[in-house]
């Protein structure tokens, strides 16, 4: 796929905070097919035609330990480039995409660059633990990303494109919870592209992740505190956030009549709207066609399934891209 956009990706693949272990290790380091976790999705980087330079922040030594085992840098045709990880995600984030932007790295400091061009800034965050990640997703998702009127957009998979990786047949698989929509049933996967200069309210980002286990009903009591507290728009915020959260227990228990009454008075624009006033910035969305971003090792047994059917989904997400690149090619 060719895209004119170019950008630097941030790879999150630290274990502080509350980053959840898998097997009681870090995920990244997880081998899937004999290579960690991490070096596939820096190897899908390394191949993306969008992508022109890749940051990695986490456990600087193990990470480098790990690249140099694998003859990482020999096979990469961009530059990569590794970080200590801080305490938190939005540490991570934070102080690895000052890194990106050459000014900082020069000595100048964040209040001069906020009030310069520099401060339009713009970055591929994703985690580390998406082993199925292909080039063609990102490059797909990267030219979706509509910059001009939006600070940040954030990834959806929908649930038409994770259907083939349900369990079946006597195999594993991954089944996964949606936030259910008027437009259809999606799942945030693990690409964002950000302005992080333009997210004013930027800090609530490691309050959401900290919170995003919604199945714990005291995660949907503190968010929903964390919503009232807002000044703009936090009553139907806070209408929007528990409609989802009904949608989902609905959906967990079958009830589909009322899970659907829900969908249909939920609408992607009403609720990125609402996304938008808690963060103070811009916030949209790209639906990606295919699958690797939404099917991270979040759980133990997402991992075992992965392990087992990674050959046979990694060539159905190829042949995926090569179909893409073709049907690109000959509308353009």
């Amino acid at each position: 796929m060719n895209t004119t956009r170019k950008v630097k990706a941030v790879v999150v693949a630290g274990d502080k905070g509350k980053s959840h272990p898998v097997f009681g290790k870090n995920k990244a380091f997880l081998e899937v097919a004999g290579l960690p976790v991490v070096a596939r999705v820096i190897l899908a980087l390394n191949l993306a035609d969008s992508v022109s330079d890749i940051y990695v922040v986490g456990p600087k030594e193990r990470l480098e330990e790990n690249f140099s085992s694998i003859d990482l840098q020999a096979n990469l045709k961009k530059p990569l480039h590794v970080y200590e990880q801080g305490a938190t995600l939005y540490e991570n984030i934070w102080k690895t995409f000052l890194q990106t932007i050459p000014s900082y790295q020069q000595g100048k400091p964040v209040e001069e660059i906020m009030q310069s061009s520099e401060a339009d800034t713009v970055a591929l965050v994703i985690a580390a633990d998406m082993p199925l990640l292909t080039s063609a997703e990102v490059d797909e998702f990267v030219s979706k990303c509509d910059m001009e009127k939006y600070d940040y957009v954030v990834g959806l998979t929908s649930e038409e494109n994770l259907k083939f990786y349900y369990p079946g047949d006597g195999k594993k698989g991954i089944r996964l919870a949606y936030m259910h929509f008027r437009e259809g049933n999606f799942r945030q996967n693990n690409m964002h592209m950000v302005r992080p200069f333009k997210i004013n309210n930027r800090h609530l980002v490691q309050t959401m992740y900290d919170l995003r286990y919604q199945k714990e009903f005291g995660n949907i009591i503190r968010f929903s505190w964390e919503i009232i507290k807002r000044e703009e728009g936090s009553l139907r915020s806070l209408g929007y956030y528990l409609l989802l959260q009904l949608s989902l227990l609905f959906a967990r228990l079958r009830l589909s009549v009322f899970c659907n009454l829900i969908r249909h008075a939920t609408r992607t624009d009403a609720v990125l709207r609402c996304v938008s006033d808690l963060l103070k910035t811009r916030v949209g969305y790209a639906v990606t066609s295919f699958g690797g971003s939404a099917l991270d090792v979040d759980k133990e047994r997402e991992y075992e399934a992965i392990k087992v059917r990674f050959l046979e989904w990694m060539n159905y997400q190829q042949e995926k891209g090569r179909m893409h690149v073709s049907s690109s090619a000959r509308n353009s």
